[in-house]
């Protein structure tokens, strides 16, 4: 008796100890969250982890752009100005559906229906910034969805869930049955040929769960956030505070049709929770339980129920991801220097107060006014490229979290558009021209195309000689001009700037030399400028003085040097 009540008051106190350690993590956890909230996401120790998820991350954009065809910008123009950074810069998520929709919407843009719908997501951010007990709130809620690595292939779960059906069911179940009937015949009876059928086909269910494993292991250890998802939408259909920010009469509806799926797929999360961490008791209970052909036979029945209710999970899957995007969006302005929220003009033109990018660490901030295209000309590393590139990724930040780096921001709604940062391709042999002229054709073909094109050109057409390239430069320019578009072309050709002064607006960055040392101040400034510094550049980087000053020889008296800052057109 005495062992008993020992044995009761070890467990009690065992439980208590297990409950307060608990309570303790969580009180960490929350003050983690509370301090990295406003903080760059990529100073965090989790920068670096979500980097090397970006694969990942990546797969419900691939999943549903595939499926809507909504992509507002392109791979090219993605790559060019390092939207994968950006995303980084403004992951602040507590789940993996927040991350992915916050990727997949600052890569492909806003879905269809969002366009102009601005407000919503604007509603939901301001209440973040204001409220933090109730972004705390959220946080936690969505901390507990989580960032497994196998979660992140849910949207091909669903998206494919009918081709995931188990093949030659019966057999399993056949199986299932004459495990269950050896096992109970051979209790009853003592007999030992059936206590040998059990042990025969207790191995032979093992093997086959190990092979069906392979082939489900993703998505079996995916459900288990599905049912995290589930609660946490319940949860916010069940609070009116929340309902009425974050939910919809579609979400009541979606949770209501998938109240079965959460309790079947319960025990899903914390056994596949332990096989995961290695545990080596969790891993043998594993295939104890996986010789019953149990998961193999509960994975078919909640196929046969996501089977026709994808419509209600991407419900739920964008609803939480909207949400944790919120806070995300609320923890960037909180992070950046200078933010503002755009204002979106019917016509017109791009107009920006105090633009910077928001990748840099201590940027330089410029104003620029465009009603018309631009040509931007300067030296080489004074910020041109730079520049261009801050209005493309404020362009798209501006039609996707509502948000930018600048004091003031006003842009219609256009497609952004980029040639830039193009190179050789060994692989399929294309060479630079080749590359950068189907970078253009693009361009062209949307500038002729029904919807408003914002494009940004660094250094047009610079793999081909001066003579040609001049021309067909000027001939694209000119035909861009023309269409329903708004180009920003950034080159080392004043030429090219000046033939185009009747049709662009002109501006330039400066450089200075002062002794040895090459200046830039990196802002920008209306009119033609002819500043030039290559050679300059060659004695700064410790050429040999021959090479320079043969250089200057062949350039003429003032090819090696700077010239006058600017022309007086435009001021």
């Amino acid at each position: 008796m005495t062992w008993i009540i020992f044995a009761v008051a070890a467990g009690i106190v065992w439980l208590w100890w297990r409950w307060q350690e608990g309570i303790l993590a969580r009180r960490r956890e929350d003050a983690v969250r509370r301090a990295e909230f406003g903080k760059n996401p990529m100073d965090l120790p989790s920068g670096e982890r979500t980097r090397g998820l970006l694969d990942e991350i990546a797969v419900y954009y691939r999943e549903m752009t595939d499926v809507s065809g909504d992509a507002q910008t392109d791979p090219v123009t993605r790559h060019a100005l390092e939207m994968d950074e950006v995303f980084l810069r403004v992951n602040h998520t507590r789940s993996y559906i927040g991350e992915q929709v916050l990727f997949r919407r600052l890569h492909a843009g806003p879905a269809r229906e969002d366009i102009g719908n601005e407000e919503r997501l604007e509603e939901k951010i301001a209440f973040f910034m204001k409220e933090e007990a109730a972004r705390e709130s959220m946080e936690m809620s969505l901390a507990r969805i989580g960032k497994r690595r196998e979660d992140y292939y849910l949207p091909v779960f669903l998206g494919n869930a009918k081709s995931l059906k188990v093949e030659h069911l019966w057999l399993y179940r056949a199986l299932q049955l004459l495990l269950a009937g050896s096992f109970l015949t051979g209790m009853l009876s003592q007999n030992p040929v059936c206590l040998a059928v059990f042990i025969g086909t207790a191995l032979v269910n093992a093997a086959l769960y190990a092979v069906s494993r392979e082939k489900y292991e993703v998505y079996l250890y995916a459900l288990g956030s599905v049912k995290e998802l589930l609660r946490f939408c319940r949860k916010l259909t069940e609070d009116p505070e929340w309902m009425r920010r974050f939910g919809t009469e579609r979400l009541v509806q979606a949770v209501g049709s998938l109240k079965k799926m959460e309790h079947l797929i319960g025990s899903f999360q914390v056994k596949k929770a332990g096989v995961l961490t290695g545990d080596v008791m969790e891993l043998l209970r594993d295939y104890v339980i996986g010789a019953t052909l149990w998961d193999i036979t509960l994975f078919q029945r909640i196929i046969n129920l996501i089977d026709g209710k994808q419509e209600s999970l991407n419900v739920l899957y964008e609803t939480a991801g909207e949400a944790d995007m919120a806070v995300s969006v609320a923890s960037f302005r909180r992070s950046v220097p200078k933010y503002c929220i755009p204002v979106f003009a019917d016509g017109g033109g791009v107009c920006a107060k105090g633009l910077y990018h928001p990748l840099l660490r201590e940027p330089v901030r410029n104003d620029i006014i465009l009603e018309r295209g631009c040509m931007i000309t300067g030296a080489n590393a004074s910020g041109k490229s730079t520049f261009i590139k801050a209005l493309a990724v404020n362009a798209i930040l501006a039609q996707t979290i509502h948000t930018c780096t600048a004091e003031t921001f006003c842009m219609p709604r256009m497609q952004v558009l980029t040639s830039m940062a193009v190179r050789d391709d060994i692989v399929s042999g294309e060479s630079y021209y080749i590359r950068e002229a189907g970078y253009l054709k693009r361009i062209v073909m949307a500038a002729s195309g029904p919807a408003r094109v914002f494009c940004l050109i660094d250094e047009i057409l610079r793999g081909t000689n001066t003579e040609e390239r001049l021309a067909a430069s000027e001939a694209v320019c000119r035909y861009l001009a023309v269409y329903n578009c708004i180009a920003v072309v950034a080159t080392h050709d004043p030429e090219l700037a000046e033939s185009m002064r009747g049709l662009y607006d002109c501006y330039h960055f400066k450089s200075e030399i002062r002794g040895s040392d090459i200046c830039f101040d990196y802002k920008i400034y209306r009119g033609l400028g002819v500043n030039r510094n290559a050679v300059r550049i060659l004695a700064y980087m410790g050429f040999p003085g021959e090479i320079v000053e043969m250089a200057e020889r062949l350039c003429g008296p003032d090819g090696g040097g700077d010239q006058p800052a600017e022309f007086q057109t435009g001021k």
